[in-house]
């Protein structure tokens, strides 16, 4: 295990793949102007393919040569750089996680990544394997693993305990490299135990998915793909598709509204299925593994104690029906905190997910409400905001425009939906937050992972003697809130909170 490995000989290919994401979207370019590709001689492209793959394939393999990870008993050591050397070495005593991935250059060559993470670390992983063999990833994973729980052990062992070990060693004349040989045979990488807690079929995926919106992705696709026509359509197209859209009526316009997010809706599903294909959940080995996706494929590896939060959502579509989306907020290091445990899950059988992969937290109902007094706060901006719409389109659209006027009673329920739901509850050191903007959404935090809670008073608030409580996390500090509770309720949420903070100082 001392001795220095490298990745896997497709690393060489790597940096030519990199040029080729640049190259391939020029050359679809030059086809669609038509260029006339027999003008230039065969020797001509010859030239041009030796002139783009050698330098990159060359460098490719200094890189591969220069690039080498060693397996020490208390660290891992990565070495690379071809003119600047550098060596980084991450203990296991400060490996946070360790996520094994297959993006999509990855996975057509059936190769995986394998990303280190320490606390603290940046929004990038502090060591990266980028190319090894399945099995080579998933062994160098378990032994990581392995050793970061002997270190573990090793910390909370005591300082006297440690002392007799060494000096037991020394008696016997060993020296450090049979201490550590024997360590290595004393600890065997055994095949840890798996066991599926949930597997979901594309189809069920797929459902999940028409019901609700995933605006973020039609975002992301919707900005990729006008970035790469931008610069296949002629700029007259852009003009010419404006003064055609202006000669267009009003009625026209309002059609076509409910066809485009018709379209953005199917097009939200079909992507979010593709992001989330294969998605399997995991026992291995006291941690949690979810694996997911169909062209950039993610394996998510924690610990159940990290579990910061779990967010239930009740869409539109999903409330009637007793559906909702479940979600978990984990602390790591990686810019995405939050994860994906079930997207289509009836309401009733949320406990006994929770039990199977977080059995700290219980969905239990809020058994504190808003006052009456605070029903109007709910509805009062909007009324006012359907009142401006409506008054706007009349003036500026006529009767059609007054259309818009039919938004009041639609805002109407909307409020009153939001002032039913509102709510919260304390059961032992967790504390529930129930909250509606457009879809219900509930969430449930554990105290010692609570690191702020305020409370806010509009004049309004005041007035009535209400209160809004936030409680954020250590994750990213993303906050859940409650709204206009009476002072007795979020003073309470205080205490609760209080309650830690003199844990912690003890």
């Amino acid at each position: 295990m001392n001795e220095p490995k490298r990745l896997h000989k497709l690393y060489v290919l790597f940096p030519l793949f990199s040029v080729m994401k640049s190259i391939i979207p020029i050359l679809v370019l030059l086809i669609i102007k038509g260029v006339n590709w027999s003008k230039f001689p065969w020797y001509g492209y010859a030239a041009a393919i030796v002139v783009i793959v050698l330098p990159f394939v060359l460098y490719g393999w200094f890189t591969w040569r220069k690039f080498s990870y060693t397996l020490q008993e208390d660290r891992i050591v990565l070495r690379r750089g071809i003119f600047v050397r550098e060596e980084k070495s991450i203990y296991f005593s400060r490996i946070h996680s360790i996520q094994t991935q297959q993006p999509l250059i990855q996975r057509i060559l059936r190769l995986a990544q394998l990303k280190i993470e320490t606390p603290g670390g940046n929004t990038e992983a502090d060591g990266v394997l980028p190319a090894l063999a399945i099995a080579e990833a998933e062994r160098v994973e378990q032994w990581l693993y392995l050793k970061r729980s002997e270190a573990a052990k090793k910390e909370e062992a005591p300082t006297a305990a440690e002392y007799a070990h060494e000096h037991a060693h020394h008696e016997e004349g060993e020296s450090p490299e049979q201490n550590e040989g024997a360590i290595h045979e004393s600890a065997p990488l055994m095949p840890r135990e798996r066991e599926v807690l949930l597997r979901l079929s594309a189809g069920r995926l797929f459902a999940g998915a028409l019901t609700t919106m995933n605006l973020p992705l039609v975002v992301v696709f919707g900005t990729g793909v006008y970035s790469f026509a931008d610069d296949l359509i002629p700029d007259h197209f852009y003009s010419s598709l404006v003064e055609r859209a202006g000669q267009l009526s009003a009625i026209w316009w309002l059609g076509l509204v409910p066809v485009m997010f018709l379209l953005a809706w199917i097009l939200s599903a079909v992507l979010f299925t593709i992001k989330y294909a294969g998605f399997t959940v995991e026992q291995e080995g006291g941690n949690i593994t979810i694996v997911s996706g169909l062209l950039d494929r993610k394996k998510h590896v924690f610990s159940p104690a990290k579990v910061q939060a779990v967010e239930i959502k009740e869409g539109l579509l999903r409330q009637p029906f007793g559906y909702a989306e479940v979600e978990i907020f984990v602390l790591t290091s990686e810019t995405e905190k939050k994860m994906m445990l079930h997207p289509l899950l009836p309401l009733r059988d949320v406990n006994e997910l929770l039990a199977r992969i977080v059995p700290q937290f219980e969905l239990q109902p809020p058994v504190t409400c808003p006052p009456k007094r605070a029903r109007w706060l709910f509805l009062r901006w909007k009324l006012l905001g359907a009142a401006v719409l409506g008054t706007a389109g009349t003036v500026f659209l006529g009767p059609t425009g007054a259309l818009l006027f039919l938004l009041l009673p639609i805002c109407a329920v909307w409020g009153y939906g939001c002032f039913n739901d509102e709510g919260m509850s304390i059961q032992g050191k967790q504390l529930t937050l129930r909250h509606r903007t457009i879809s219900r959404s509930t969430a449930l935090m554990r105290r010692p992972h609570v690191v702020t809670v305020n409370t806010v008073a509009t004049p309004g608030q005041r007035s009535k003697s209400l209160l809004s409580v936030r409680a954020k996390l250590m994750v990213n500090r993303i906050g859940f809130k409650a709204v206009f509770l009476e002072r007795e309720q979020a003073n309470a949420v205080k205490d609760w909170f209080r309650q830690a903070s003199a844990f912690m100082k003890r």
